[in-house]
């Protein structure tokens, strides 16, 4: 699901960037651009994660996109925090689909020399079949590269 998420992220942001105006960023000459999105989102396939299944999320939603590049183009920032309403259809039509909310926040950053990258989903839904049945999880992805070369890497679900 969330692979499926940044991938929608990155189409989503690419598309708006051609369009966003760039700003300088408080005088220090990096420039900024920041880009909102509201609506109806393109259905997305998503794999099982946190141990949900697999099918296909349609829904609507609210995204913000934000970019800062260094004047000398050696360090950039860039985040987005996206929410939805949404609907999963499983692949398996045996399964039961559930609909629910779900926020999610990217962040990179870099330079020279470090990278970092992290996200965080939340997800709350309920059986549309009228069982009562819910799914909730948190999933916290890290990962990093310092100066001398380590990696830092986790993901979790809870």
């Amino acid at each position: 699901m969330v692979r499926r998420l940044l991938l929608l992220l990155f189409v989503l942001v690419v598309s708006s960037l051609a369009v966003a105006a760039p700003v300088s960023a408080g005088g220090s000459g990096a420039t900024s651009s920041t880009v909102n999105s509201h609506g109806v989102f393109v259905p997305f396939h998503v794999d099982s994660t946190c141990g949900t299944a697999s099918g296909t999320i349609s829904g609507t939603g609210n995204q913000v996109f934000h970019l800062t590049v260094s004047k000398d183009g050696n360090e950039f920032w860039l985040t987005t925090t996206q929410e939805a309403w949404f609907t999963i259809t499983p692949d398996d039509p045996t399964q039961t689909a559930f609909s629910g909310h779900f926020a999610f926040w990217f962040g990179q950053s870099g330079n020279t020399n470090n990278f970092v990258s992290h996200q965080i989903t939340n997800v709350k839904a309920t059986a549309t079949d009228g069982s009562g049945a819910t799914v909730s999880f948190n999933f916290v992805q890290h990962f990093s590269v310092s100066a001398s070369g380590n990696i830092n890497e986790f993901m979790a679900c809870h």
